[in-house]
């Protein structure tokens, strides 16, 4: 009897002991699951600005700690209860020490949470934060500059740059930020900067900033020029729209020609939906620069021989049908006609990022020159150049046509620097070209050398 009462009790404990412990496993109480704390990914800090600390987790924080160590000795900064909070965010706080340049700081971040976990103690979290101080601020000085930019149109600027911990370099317009190229000799950099024709204003500006988050920036005092550009108002004729519009909308295939209410539709369809698919294809074989090129000496641009001009560059186009407002574009090139099918010529070595029909443009050529120059050739009614091609100056990349959205056989002829489109009269023109460009690279190039 009594062993029968002993094996009782026994599978009785054995059944409470299973239960408890079933009861810890899967009770959130006894949750095993260490608190979370988030710092940022750094390697240097140069004490100006704030590094947050985040500490959270399920069961509510019981307490944290960060600690200061220096020489193996640890230092309490901060030390408080949690207050059950489940997210709690602090500023890592600096130590009452003097702290040099270069120095290296070392904390440890440490948190509790409430779980019942190891016999009430809870769940226990540590992060280590090292760093080095860096307070220097990077040194920036321009080289050689172009005196002036015009809106629409391009300058040059040739600088130094240099920090031990260097992070970016970015040149701005104010609007758009750009590139800098690796010239001649390390720590110099070049950037050739558009003034859109969108842009209402232009502020040139170098922007140098290191590891730590020290900044340099320097103003680019090009003298600035505005100019204003033509409004044309252009009536289109339902025969253009059932003609070539309708021959674009086709050859989407996208959509029937009966999918279309009205021919204000179709022309808006065309010249928004179209004309953006077209920008974003070109935008996209911009995106991958060559920052090794190096020239002190670009080609002035001539595509076509004894040219005459029928389009220019920044012309506000305002189209009509049936005398009612049907739609706008701005003209981002300048287009040049010669003989019917005239020989498209290369003017500047290059690599061929675009060799295919697009909508708008029609037959189209783009060829990246370095140092973010790229020029584009639209219309054409045949291509003689695939993408990946290296074409040297002179080579013959096509012939002009009326492909795309074109009234009459002619080159749409863009340059564009990082992708904005730039006025291309100003790198057809020998003087300019040589002012504005080359002489600044030249002077750059004779300055740095002889230092």
């Amino acid at each position: 009897m009594r062993k029968k009462k002993n094996n009782f009790l026994f599978f009785l404990v054995l059944i409470i002991c299973v239960g408890i412990a079933i009861f810890i496993y899967s009770s959130s109480k006894f949750e095993r699951e260490k608190p979370n704390i988030d710092i940022p990914d750094i390697s240097y800090w140069n004490l100006k600005w704030d590094i947050p600390i985040k500490i959270s987790d399920s069961s509510g924080i019981k307490s944290y700690k960060i600690i200061f160590i220096k020489d193996d000795e640890e230092t309490i900064l901060i030390s408080k209860k949690g207050n059950n909070q489940k997210n709690i965010e602090l500023i890592l706080p600096i130590p009452k020490i003097n702290i040099s340049n270069g120095d290296k700081l070392q904390y440890r971040i440490e948190a509790t949470d409430n779980s019942f976990f190891r016999f009430f103690l809870g769940n226990t979290s540590n992060a280590k934060l090292e760093f080095t101080i860096d307070t220097k601020i990077p040194v920036a000085r321009i080289v050689a500059m172009s005196n002036k930019i015009t809106k629409g149109g391009s300058a040059a600027v040739v600088f130094f740059a240099k920090d031990e911990n260097l992070a970016n370099i970015s040149i701005s317009n104010g609007y758009q930020s750009f590139v800098a190229f690796p010239f001649l000799k390390e720590n110099y950099y070049v950037s050739i900067i558009p003034w859109s024709i969108h842009n209402p204003s232009f502020r040139g500006l170098i922007t140098i900033q290191d590891k730590a988050g020290n900044v340099k920036k320097s103003n680019i005092g090009f003298a600035k020029y505005s100019k204003v550009y033509r409004t044309s108002h252009l009536a289109l004729k339902n025969s253009f729209i059932d003609g070539k519009v309708a021959e674009l909308i086709e050859n989407a295939n996208e959509f029937s020609l009966y999918d279309f209410t009205s021919r204000f539709n179709m022309f808006r369809y065309v010249n928004e939906t179209i004309r953006g698919r077209d920008e974003a294809t070109i935008k996209s074989k911009i995106l991958n620069l060559d920052l090794t090129y190096f020239t002190t000496d670009i080609n002035v641009f001539k595509p076509l021989k004894d040219f005459v001009i029928v389009g220019l560059y920044g012309d506000h186009r305002k189209y009509t049908i049936d005398k009612q407002p049907a739609g706008e574009s701005y003209h981002l090139g300048t287009d040049l006609a010669n003989v019917k099918n005239a020989q498209v010529t290369n003017s500047n070595d290059g690599v061929v990022v675009l060799s295919e029909s697009l909508g708008i443009y029609g037959n189209t050529v783009m060829i990246d020159h370095g140092f973010g120059i790229s020029s584009l050739y639209s219309h054409l009614s045949e291509i003689y150049v695939s993408e990946g091609d290296e074409v040297k100056k002179g080579s013959i990349i096509g012939r002009t046509g009326i492909s795309g959205f074109a009234f009459g056989d002619h080159l749409h002829f863009e340059i564009r620097i990082q992708g904005t489109p730039v006025l291309s009269t100003e790198w057809m023109d020998s003087k300019w070209l040589k002012v504005n460009i080359n002489d600044i690279l030249v002077e750059a190039k004779s300055i740095i050398e002889n230092r």
